[in-house]
């Protein structure tokens, strides 16, 4: 696979100061083949190749634009890593990997994986907070599936799938936020408590049981059963809205009672970028996300970062990106030479991509 960052992390849709990218995915499931869970390889495999043809029909083609199909266990462990990375496939799907496969677009703004837990989980992404885009992608996608697959659906319950808890509408909206003052003055407890009995579910930038790396956290829908997903979308970005209100008066507040201090941090994050030569993705993620708070508090810069430019360092600071940005292997320690190199190099500050001398 070649190189690309998706489209979806260009930092121009709605929000973008503190909304990354939203997400809808859709989980469906054969009403003619067992769940995956009970197929066995050689019907996972037959799967695959249904799917094959279905995208190299032209009837297909004609609705779709180009599509690709990935089967998993023909890339490199480094390309599966790096799909990861980029939130295009799983932690299943890198684990156990074998009899699966993708559907990429060529932007990456969508991504279908097939034989995870569903027969097909369709993934819609957009930038900025701007669910109806993705919601709308998803559903096109759905609809034409659907045309040449049969669905496995109730008409009470809804569409079936393997957990129970996504039966019914089997969709899931999702946002990734950028929550750096919530988390600083204290108050992310109480937030992600909140979130929770309202029926939300707040995760880590690398999903269930991950921390908020770089302060970046997923938000998405709990209940998928009994309401409309429109219902679920609405209720979804009004509550963004009001997280994202949330997040600019702790900003405001911290701006306004510690001014001094505030520049300090961030100005020595950006003095690290530019000058370090040591630097973990950890370490990295969390300048990236101090830059990225000076930059919407109108902080200024020698070389002024972009929120394009900031959304990129999110997914190249990682092993893989770092390591298929430099078409190399590396050793962890080599990786924490190196990253340094990429950050200026994206941003502007000069770097070389001979760093490793």
């Amino acid at each position: 696979m070649t190189v690309k960052l998706p489209q979806w992390l260009q930092g121009q849709g709605p929000e973008r100061d503190m909304i990354l990218s939203s997400r809808v995915r859709l989980a469906r499931n054969l009403d003619t083949m067992p769940f995956p869970y009970g197929m066995s390889d050689q019907e996972k495999d037959q799967l695959i190749i249904s799917l094959e043809e279905t995208l190299a029909s032209q009837a297909f083609r004609e609705e779709a634009g180009e599509l690709r199909l990935y089967r998993m266990e023909s890339l490199s462990g480094l390309d599966r890593q790096f799909l990861l990375e980029k939130h295009l496939i799983s932690p299943a799907m890198l684990d156990n990997f074998r009899h699966r496969a993708i559907i990429l677009s060529e932007d990456e703004q969508v991504s279908i994986l097939i034989n995870e837990e569903d027969h097909f989980r369709i993934q819609a992404f957009a930038s900025g907070l701007d669910l109806s885009e993705a919601h709308a992608l998803a559903n096109k996608l759905d609809d034409l599936l659907e045309r040449f697959y049969s669905f496995a659906f109730h008409p009470r319950y809804g569409y079936l799938t393997s957990c129970p808890t996504n039966v019914g509408t089997g969709v899931r909206f999702s946002v990734m936020a950028h929550l750096p003052a919530l988390e600083m003055t204290g108050a992310f407890r109480d937030t992600g408590r909140a979130l929770g009995q309202e029926g939300f579910v707040l995760r880590g930038f690398f999903g269930e049981g991950s921390d908020g790396y770089g302060n970046l956290y997923q938000i998405s829908n709990q209940v998928t059963l009994g309401v409309r997903e429109e219902d679920l979308r609405q209720a979804l970005e009004n509550r963004v809205q009001a997280l994202i209100r949330e997040e600019k008066k702790a900003r405001d507040r911290l701006f306004a009672n510690q001014p001094y201090e505030m520049q300090n941090i961030i100005y020595r994050a950006y003095g690290i970028l530019r000058y370090g030569v040591l630097l973990t993705a950890r370490e990295g993620m969390n300048n990236v996300s101090l830059l990225r708070l000076g930059l919407e508090r109108g902080m200024s810069f020698e070389a002024e970062p972009e929120y394009g430019k900031l959304n990129s360092l999110v997914v190249l600071a990682q092993p893989a990106g770092l390591q298929s940005w430099y078409g190399k292997l590396m050793s962890p320690e080599e990786r924490d030479r190196v990253r340094p190199a990429l950050f200026r190099e994206v941003l502007g500050l000069g770097g070389r991509k001979d760093a490793l001398g």
